[in-house]
């Protein structure tokens, strides 16, 4: 995989500047190369030999949140996050990856029981207290030196996953309506079984069995970072799990995984790969989508009190799917919600995945304006469909002491079946 492949896209960006208001670094620090225009150019002029691509060069790659903000206001439609994928690519042949890294992509995200026991570990260090334990591992992080800021990301790491929590891979409904295929992802599974918890429940009370599989990561950490390797071993490993599955759909309640699984067959070189991955994601839908497909065949309790609710769109979700209004439908359609829309609901947050722990300062400063504008709306309840933007939110109310709560869609939606 060569830098070459995205010259076309740098290429055809028009340099308008339209990408300007809704790029969260530049609406942050107002530099040129901050911005989707500035860093196609300079991916343009490494490709032409005109900027030699060195450790400078590094931040303008690296800091850019791949969240595709500037995709959906670009009329050429430069698919930034794919030109920023294969620059870091370039970068990681020519100067190396860091160890930690290496270790994490090419080892311990392929081997799931051995990231789970390790994970047990960090639990017991977290959640006693004992952050030096934590430290010591380093499994929070993925950069060593921001590993302070890692540890208050979370406040509990579980010390079952939802894998071990369900305990069987099938559950079943009487009368089912048919079978769902659950993707968990790893931030699901390890971080946040409790909305995986409610995922599954929310299927089996709209009347469908369902299929916990034994996926492994979609990918897009190591898209993220440019291990475009790596991402290859973990599109052919879910390509080959998701097809023997003889459910009628394949649902994932993360954003990310949803996004990116669908976009396999755009990333991958491997014809023969390619046409298995269409087919993969023709049968594949985000669980926002789902619900809100199916939610007028559901009957609700309609007790309750009336709750304030706005919503917060997770950046693969509405810049790379285009589904936006889903979710808004969902909350508007659930008896005693007060939806309330928040002013640039769909700008990043600043968690994107690891972002806050690589870049601290740039992600905590996108997330203070994510906080006034959810301030703005004074909601009891802060909603979202990714679990990257949950703990990313859920810190960010914590930090400004605000009595919102943060819940992820299928929370909000098996709460009504209590």
């Amino acid at each position: 995989m060569s830098i070459e492949n995205v010259y076309n896209d740098v290429i055809s960006c028009s340099k308008c500047g339209f990408c300007q208001p809704t790029c969260p670094t530049f609406v942050v620090s107002g530099k040129e190369h901050q911005v989707a225009r500035g860093r196609h150019q300079l991916v343009r002029g490494i490709i032409e030999n005109k900027i030699e691509l060195t450790r400078d060069t590094k931040e303008m790659i690296f800091e850019c949140l791949m969240c595709n903000a500037c995709y959906s206001n670009c009329f050429p439609s430069v698919k930034t996050d794919h030109v920023i994928a294969h620059a870091r690519h370039e970068y990681i042949k020519k100067y190396g990856q860091p160890a930690l890294q290496k270790y994490i992509f090419k080892h311990l995200l392929r081997h799931p029981k051995e990231l789970a026991n390790l994970l047990k570990l960090v639990s017991v260090g977290k959640n006693s207290g004992l952050s030096k334990i934590v430290q010591v591992f380093r499994v929070l992080g993925w950069f060593g030196r921001n590993l302070a800021n890692a540890e208050q990301l979370l406040e509990k790491i579980p010390f079952k996953n939802l894998r071990e929590r369900m305990g069987a891979k099938n559950i079943t409904v009487p009368n089912a309506r048919g079978k769902i295929a659950y993707f968990s992802g790893c931030g699901i599974n390890y971080a946040q079984p409790d909305i995986g918890e409610a995922s599954i429940k929310v299927m089996q009370n709209f009347g469908y069995d369902v299929e916990i599989l034994d996926n492994v990561c979609c990918g897009l950490p190591a898209y993220a970072y440019g291990d475009l390797d790596s991402v290859q071993w973990f599109a052919e490993k879910n390509i080959e799990i998701l097809e023997k599955t003889d459910a009628d759909v394949i649902i994932s309640d993360c954003g990310s995984c949803s996004s990116f699984i669908k976009s396999y067959a755009e990333i991958t070189e491997n014809s023969g790969l390619k046409k298995r991955a269409e087919k993969v994601a023709a049968k594949f839908k985000d669980m926002t989508n789902w619900i809100n497909e199916n939610i007028n065949d559901v009957e609700f309790p309609t007790n309750g009190r009336m709750i304030k609710m706005t919503y917060h769109d997770p950046c693969h979700l509405v810049h790379h799917l285009k589904e936006r209004k889903a979710p808004r439908n969902i909350l508007q359609t659930l008896s005693h919600v007060d939806f309330i829309e928040m002013d640039k609901a769909d700008m990043c947050c600043g968690g994107a995945g690891s972002y806050n722990i690589a870049h601290p300062e740039m992600s905590f400063e996108i997330l203070d304006i994510k906080m006034d504008n959810v301030k703005a709306t004074e909601a009891d309840v802060l909603v979202t469909a990714c679990p990257a933007c949950v703990m990313q939110l859920a810190f960010g109310t914590r930090k400004n002491k605000m009595p919102v709560q943060v819940k992820h869609i299928s929370q909000v939606v098996a709460e009504k079946f209590k």
